[in-house]
């Protein structure tokens, strides 16, 4: 039972930070559940299990009354889901901790693009990109969700800020609504390879799901100018984290 406190409250206030700000939940949640000593497979798939849950909740809260690209959600979510199974046969397979430090140099430059142009993400925008170009992303971003997912949903809401012109809180909620299947199907291939532990996977995915609901209303009550704030800051740190190591 203390175990299961401790995962339910670790993964409530890791999802509550990371749908307000934007930031990763599982770059706080994966190293604790490897430190309560779980492998890495497990404590991925647990994320995704989870992520496949609170996702819902995320997209649900930002997207409310806003525009929503359906043809560019639908072609990045199958697109998106082969890559994600990719990701989870080289979680199994590899060690994803050379993957680590080139996406959060990528993080670290995207954020910085955006300090360096403020008005990505502050406004909404004509699109730059067609729906195919920002569709083809969907590949290495799902193989990486897949593989371990922290920092995606920067990469990913900086990718709709700047080439479809949204603002912070349709972006997220974009990433939020493709990473839903994203995360379903990654947590599919954990369950097949054998890798799911009940134990754990339960109580993370009750906190995140009320950490992520409870995250993203406060997020749309306190607006898209703070929320780019918050984001932007735990993007440098996340990337810094991911450049550095854990």
């Amino acid at each position: 039972m203390p175990n299961v406190a401790i995962v339910f409250s670790l993964a409530f206030v890791a999802t509550l930070l990371g749908s307000l700000s934007g930031g990763s939940s599982s770059l706080l949640t994966t190293p604790a559940w490897i430190a309560l000593g779980y492998p890495l497979p497990t404590a991925v798939g647990c994320d995704k299990v989870a992520g496949a849950l609170w996702t819902v909740a995320g997209a649900r809260n930002y997207l409310k009354g806003r525009l929503v690209e359906w043809p560019l959600v639908g072609a990045m979510m199958v697109i998106g889901m082969a890559g994600a199974w990719v990701g989870v046969r080289l979680t199994i397979g590899l060690d994803p901790a050379r993957v680590r430090p080139l996406v959060g140099g990528f993080i670290v430059a995207a954020v910085a693009l955006a300090w360096w142009r403020p008005a990505i993400g502050a406004t909404e925008r004509p699109p730059r990109w067609p729906v195919p170009c920002t569709a083809g992303v969907a590949l290495p971003l799902g193989c990486y969700e897949g593989l371990l997912g922290s920092g995606n949903s920067v990469a990913t809401t900086l990718l709709f800020a700047m080439t479809r012109g949204h603002g912070f809180l349709r972006a997220l909620g974009h990433y939020y609504l493709i990473a839903a299947p994203w995360c379903a199907f990654a947590a599919l291939g954990y369950w097949l390879a054998g890798a799911l532990v009940p134990a754990l996977a339960v109580p993370a995915t009750l906190g995140a799901v009320l950490g992520g609901h409870l995250g993203s209303r406060l997020g749309v009550r306190v607006g898209g100018r703070v929320v780019r704030g918050l984001f932007l800051s735990a993007g440098l740190i996340l990337g810094g984290k991911l450049l550095l190591g854990w």
